[in-house]
């Protein structure tokens, strides 16, 4: 059997700019068009994150639980039909798209491994902390100093594995270790993708929401106009790890392609 990593081509170089510029043209374009794919599972997730802040944590931990819950498993209906319009064009049947199927289990079992790379490191971290207020000793700050290198580490591999959304989205198979291979020497650029991509929404919301409080606006209405900026942010969001996979992966079927190749006989 021959191995796909024993001569690896050369690593693919991410064009940053040009992905954030496309991510941002693509939302602008094509923002009823996905509005529209999952209005009512949106309608829904939006809800259960607005009415889950207002609920006092200490007085109905269960409730907020259960609502952050609810949102998790939506979260996936969302995102997966976003990554598929935008790689393969699939539109959703039916003005009702809410099915929470295989595809959306595989997606969500995914995003809570990458949560997890970070859990080691966040652990150590709340321990030493604890520790400190305490008592300041040595291990003590030898178990922060390990925690922050494992808080990094989980952060590093959390980045460099994030392509392993949009490829489970379009039915790639679920593999760590082709997706490192194609992110190879791109983590910094994976880095600035995910900040420029960010920084243009943050200080639009920052500056629409100074000035939507300064006018004394209904209640109401705020809570319009940040929905449809939370929305045009999630687009964004999504569409920005589709267009880095799509440039550092390949179209969709090239994992499974590679795989079956690797898994073919030697002649």
């Amino acid at each position: 059997m021959s191995d796909p990593f024993e001569h690896p081509m050369p690593p693919r170089r991410l064009d940053v700019f040009a992905a954030v510029k496309e991510a941002y043209t693509g939302a602008w374009t094509h923002f009823g068009q996905m509005l529209r794919l999952t209005w009512l599972p949106g309608v829904l997730y939006i809800a259960l994150i607005f009415v889950a802040a207002l609920i006092d944590v200490e007085a109905n931990p269960i409730l907020r639980f259960l609502l952050e819950l609810a949102s998790l498993f939506i979260w996936p209906i969302i995102a997966v039909s976003w990554h598929r319009f935008i790689l393969v064009g699939d539109v959703a049947p039916g003005p009702f798209h809410l099915q929470f199927g295989r595809r959306e289990a595989r997606f969500l079992m995914v995003s809570i491994f990458l949560g997890l790379l970070m859990l080691p490191g966040y652990l150590m971290a709340v321990i030493s902390a604890v520790s400190a207020g305490a008592s300041a000793n040595t291990s003590t700050s030898l178990v922060g100093f390990l925690g922050l290198i494992a808080l990094l580490i989980g952060i590093y591999y959390f980045v460099r594995l994030l392509l392993l959304l949009p490829a489970v989205a379009v039915d790639e198979p679920i593999n760590a270790r082709l997706i490192l291979e194609r992110t190879r020497e791109n983590f910094w650029r994976l880095v600035a993708l995910l900040l420029l991509a960010s920084l243009p929404i943050a200080i639009a919301f920052l500056l629409v929401g100074t000035i939507v409080l300064s006018l004394g606006l209904p209640t109401f209405l705020v809570f319009v106009l940040a929905s449809v900026f939370y929305i045009f942010f999630a687009i964004v969001g999504v569409a920005i790890l589709s267009i880095a996979y799509r440039d550092l992966v390949g179209p969709p079927g090239t994992l499974a392609f590679d795989l079956d190749k690797s898994d073919a006989p030697m002649n």
